[in-house]
């Protein structure tokens, strides 16, 4: 064979040899759009939870570590309160098992069982009321909270909700009789706590009930309760209606907006998503809540389901304001709690959801974020109350990232990855009109914050 021609394979087999070798891999470029907007997110929201013996409650020894790293860590800035139909008894139920008198199971097997304080919904008869597992909930929940992110500069969000898993028609579906439980726990926590929540969630999982709360019944309490509120002085703001099943959330909101007097003073269309989160649900959710100009919120799906995909696809697709994946006390496991040190590590989709609730603020603004590579890296960005920006890329996989159309300013680094997390030491520093580059060493979250 001719040299030419062994020369000629020799060069062909080291040129396909040179393909086989990876070189550096191509950056996903992001791009930002300040000029189209989404959602305000209103809060990162968590239950406050009840627990089995509550004049001797477990955390005692972790509880304020808890609390700590609950604002400071995970970013929890929003909490729903729970009043159950059974405040609205003279039994003295509630307040024998807050004190430790009245054991769990003889508790929870009544604790929605109610009695009327007197025949006459415009008149309240404060002795047929008990707020004590209201109060005690406030009182080693909401109020440290709020003292936390006071000490940040910030305000704790509280969303009171009201909760009934019985079957069958009560007196509390009765609009005025509703109205007059709402009307008297405002008037309970002014008077008693010096403030009144910002929200009122009208009824929790009403789909999980037989023959009871249909989207009728929740507006004609809306507008009931509206009405009295507003004459005793208050600012009425709903939630509804909270369903398991997401696909039930547009016929409960027709009916609930349909009745007079309900849709003015909807402030939040929210469900849950243990059954029903198809992509069209979903979408279909947000383009009714845009038509009625009534912010989304997904406040419901526990016991580690509520992943960052979960979280991402409901703030892109469900457009979402608010959102819950987890009670207080869910947020952390809890080693050697007996102990004088108890050992506190964040549950395994917390670590990853902070890198959306730590640096997404209250009234942070979405804004357009578009990737060239959306499928491996999906961007989301917001405008904090501040003016600095924080961008969130869900990456399927490691890879550079380039950020165009930034502010000039410092931004923080972080990500969330199998391996652990990381925030960087050295914050990078965007100039007028440069781009910022950086990557995320595997599959997860990539935060990058303006401060």
């Amino acid at each position: 064979m001719p040299m030419t021609v062994f020369r000629h394979l020799f060069i062909c087999l080291a040129l396909a040899a040179l393909a086989q070798i990876p070189g550096p891999a191509r950056a996903a470029e992001i791009t930002l759009d300040p000029d189209t907007t989404f959602q305000t997110i209103n809060g990162w929201e968590a239950t406050a939870d009840m627990v089995d013996t509550p004049h001797t409650p477990p955390w005692v020894r972790d509880r304020e570590e808890m609390l700590d790293r609950l604002v400071s860590e995970v970013g929890i800035n929003r909490v729903r309160l729970e009043i159950r139909a059974g405040a609205e008894s003279s039994t003295g139920i509630v307040s024998d098992f807050i004190s430790g008198k009245l054991p769990y199971k003889r508790w929870k097997s009544r604790r929605y069982e109610t009695a009327n304080d007197n025949g006459d919904p415009f008149s309240i008869n404060w002795r047929g009321f008990d707020f004590a597992e209201l109060d005690w909930h406030i009182e080693n929940g909401v109020l440290p909270l709020m003292r936390r992110l006071q000490a940040r500069g910030e305000r704790l969000i509280v969303n009171l909700c009201y909760v009934a898993f019985r079957d069958g028609r009560y007196y509390h579906m009765e609009p005025e009789e509703y109205a007059e439980l709402v009307l008297a726990t405002y008037i309970h926590m002014r008077d008693t706590y010096g403030f009144v929540p910002d929200m009122w969630e009208v009824i929790l999982e009403p789909d999980l009930s037989k023959n009871s709360w249909n989207g009728t019944d929740i507006g004609r309490a809306m507008a009931a309760t509206a009405k009295r509120l507003r004459a005793n002085g208050f600012s009425p703001a709903f939630v509804a209606p909270s369903v398991t099943d997401m696909r039930n959330a547009l016929p409960y909101l027709d009916d609930i907006v349909a009745v007079p007097g309900a849709k003015e003073h909807m402030v939040e269309f929210s469900y849950h998503r243990y059954r029903g989160g198809g992509q069209k649900v979903l979408r279909d959710i947000a383009a009714r809540g845009r038509e009625l100009g009534i912010r989304t919120a997904m406040l419901e799906w526990w016991f580690g389901k509520a992943t960052y995909k979960v979280l991402h696809n409901d703030l892109k697709n469900g457009e979402v304001s608010a959102w819950q994946g987890r009670v207080i006390e869910g947020h952390y496991d809890v080693e050697n709690r007996d102990s004088a040190h108890p050992n506190l590590t964040l549950r395994p989709e917390i670590r990853y959801n902070l890198q959306y609730f730590r640096y997404i603020r209250h009234g942070a603004r979405r804004i357009g974020a578009t990737s060239d590579d959306p499928r491996n890296f999906d961007p989301l960005a917001f405008i904090n109350t501040n003016g600095k920006y924080t961008v969130v890329v869900k990456a399927e996989k490691a890879g550079p990232v380039v950020l165009h159309d930034l502010p000039p300013g410092r931004y923080k680094l972080s990500y969330a990855v199998g391996s652990g997390s990381k925030e960087l030491p050295d914050p990078a520093v965007v100039g007028p009109g440069a781009p910022l580059a950086t990557e995320i060493p595997g599959v997860g979250v990539l935060t990058i914050a303006g401060f």
